[in-house]
């Protein structure tokens, strides 16, 4: 009788644990499956504009169960392409699928492409930021990293900025600034950029990135309108590099006057006038001539080539601050 007994105990605790084993593995069968979680591989990122193009990931902590489709928005300071339209100015682009991201099955990564833009203008840091919105699966957990600021940094270059003196009750002069290009610096191709903001205060200045590649560059200093005789002016030529201005003494300074001879409106029909020459060498921009006065005149040249979009009133936009600390302006 012990031994039937205890063979019985024994059969029975082997049928417990074979349900017992059983029931936990259909409870595990039964659970809800881990998501994989979406999130940007950082959070932050700092850039230049002469960057060119960067790739921003999303990725999956696991392959995709499926094939998805991760949407998303843009916000920030700095402008996109399709925000900016036709009129006006972008800084970037997104150059891969526009406000949406698709993911694999089985892969754990999607990437947005953006190009960046090189300008003429100087100006303050600018924030792209991208906001992970929705995805199209049930199957996938969005985190709390899902969004991402991107601050892009005013690339490195030239500044060149013209300086006058201040207008008194009868005495005023408007003077801007244009940029040609060319092969060699006695031979001119067309306008690059400019400087030709309204009023009798100065100074106007121009932006040149380092990532041009013309050889050699010329520029007008026009006095546009005034009636300062003698007009006692300056040029200042300040790299750019790692969001601050090279040391005063690095800096390089020519002074020139003009005359009432030398007043001239762009609408007076006279040849192009390039007073002052530089070149582009490997690691920037070198060896500024001096400033030629020409007998008379000085405006940039006929009307013909004159830059459509180059008129009274246009320019670049000015950081204004690191502009009057160049010519020390309060």
């Amino acid at each position: 009788m012990i031994m039937r007994k205890y063979s019985i105990l024994f059969v029975t605790g082997v049928v417990l644990s074979l349900l017992s084993a059983m029931l936990s593995s259909c409870k595990k069968n039964h659970e809800t499956p881990v998501k994989p979680k979406l999130s940007f591989s950082e959070t932050t990122k700092t850039v230049k504009e002469s960057d060119g193009t960067i790739d921003i990931t999303m990725t999956l902590d696991q392959p995709a169960p499926e094939a998805i489709d991760v949407t998303w928005e843009l916000s920030g300071t700095a402008t996109d392409k399709v925000a900016a339209g036709t009129t006006g100015n972008a800084d970037y682009a997104i150059t891969s699928s526009y406000l949406d991201t698709k993911i694999k099955k089985g892969e754990t990564s999607g990437t947005i492409t953006i190009d960046l833009y090189s300008d003429f203008s100087l100006e303050d840091d600018e924030i792209i930021e991208i906001d992970i919105k929705d995805v199209d699966s049930d199957n996938i957990e969005i985190t709390r990293d899902d969004i991402i600021k991107i601050t892009l940094q005013q690339e490195d270059g030239l500044l060149v900025g013209l300086q006058w003196p201040d207008p008194t009750a009868t005495l005023t002069a408007d003077m801007d600034i244009i940029v040609r290009y060319g092969a060699n610096t006695s031979t001119w191709d067309g306008i690059l950029t400019g400087s030709a903001n309204p009023g009798f205060t100065g100074p106007e200045y121009v932006f040149l990135p380092n990532v041009l590649t013309y050889a050699a560059y010329g520029i007008s200093y026009t006095y546009y309108d005034g009636t300062l005789d003698p007009l006692n002016f300056t040029a200042v030529f300040a790299h750019f590099a790692d969001g601050a201005f090279e040391a005063t003494a690095q800096q390089q300074t020519f002074d020139a006057t003009y005359t009432v001879a030398n007043h001239n409106k762009w609408t007076d029909p006279n040849t192009t006038l390039v007073v002052q020459t530089f070149e582009k060498a490997t690691v920037g921009f070198t060896s500024p001539s001096a400033i030629t006065v020409p007998a008379s005149g000085s405006r940039l040249g006929a009307s013909s080539q004159i830059i459509s979009t180059l008129k009274k009133g246009d320019g670049p936009l000015s950081n204004s601050n690191l502009i009057r600390s160049l010519f020390n302006r309060k």
